[in-house]
């Protein structure tokens, strides 16, 4: 199942987005009401930009950075959102490491 089968936002926009529970009783027929906690797995400082759209244009797959979510039991943060992470793996994949490309300069 695409991850965009949810997070319909993902491929365009910055962030991904959350379902509504009518969406999600599309697949989870049985539920009265949302039984998944609403809490933000990843959270980055406000002066760093990220953009879901902008690496989905790039074809970054969900998982190199979410993990195969649907093996998880909880869904939990794979890996931590820090800049070293970020650098790892912008350098091999020949994405830009230039400053204000995901920072806010004067912060």
């Amino acid at each position: 199942m695409p991850c965009v089968s949810c997070h319909e936002k993902a491929e365009r926009e910055e962030r991904a987005g959350f379902p509504a529970v009518k969406q999600c009783k599309v697949c989870h027929v049985d539920m009265v009401e949302r039984k998944i906690p609403l809490s933000r797995v990843y959270r980055i400082p406000e002066f760093v930009f990220f953009s879901h759209g902008a690496h989905a244009t790039a074809k970054v797959e969900c998982k190199s950075c979410h993990g195969d979510v649907l093996l998880q039991e909880t869904i939990k943060a794979e890996q931590p959102p820090k800049m070293k992470w970020c650098i790892d793996c912008h350098k091999p994949n020949k994405a830009t490491i230039a400053c204000n490309s995901c920072h806010e300069l004067g912060q």
